[in-house]
């Protein structure tokens, strides 16, 4: 199943850069207040082994621009009877190569809490993403973020993850 989600979200990115690359005229994107991000993630934890998939929702913004945005984004994972959340802080760099088309490294901290039988555990982390951005009209499209991760503490746990989704941007 994980790996259908993953083909899906890979050939409606391509679709869409195809779409991106082709559009004439030059409607430029506007600016924007927020991006509210909604999608599918899966993740895999390379020193366990384990990979999970699920839901991810994130809010961005850009306090100054063309130069500075801030995501908070979050995730909730089950595996094995333990739920967990993830939240994830990148700070990112926009570059506009197009009208259409967005990309976005970035680095920032990671907090997962994981609730199991017997109490929580939580962790600190940080993790580089690149997030790209496809815009499919002047206030929405559909975005793609890997991400690699690193927890501090309880072995420095690493991991990385594929995000993706549409967004939609308010004025």
């Amino acid at each position: 199943m994980a790996k259908h989600a993953v083909v899906v979200l890979a050939l409606g990115a391509l679709l869409e850069i195809a779409a991106s690359l082709a559009a004439t005229g030059d409607d430029a994107r506007p600016d924007h207040g927020a991006v509210f991000e909604f999608g599918v993630t899966g993740e895999r934890e390379i020193s366990e082994r384990i990979s999970h998939l699920g839901p991810a929702v994130g809010i961005e913004i850009e306090p100054v621009e063309n130069w500075l945005e801030i995501e908070l984004g979050a995730a909730p994972y089950k595996n094995r009877g333990v739920s967990s959340w993830e939240l994830e802080l990148p700070f990112k760099k926009p570059f506009r190569l197009s009208s259409k088309i967005e990309i976005m490294p970035g680095l920032g901290p990671t907090w997962t809490c994981a609730a199991q039988l017997g109490g929580r555990a939580s962790s600190w982390g940080a993790e580089a993403v690149i997030d790209l951005f496809f815009w499919r009209t002047r206030r929405n499209g559909w975005y793609l973020e890997p991400s690699y991760g690193i927890q501090v503490g309880g072995g420095n746990a690493k991991s990385v993850a594929l995000n993706g989704g549409i967004f939609f941007s308010l004025p």
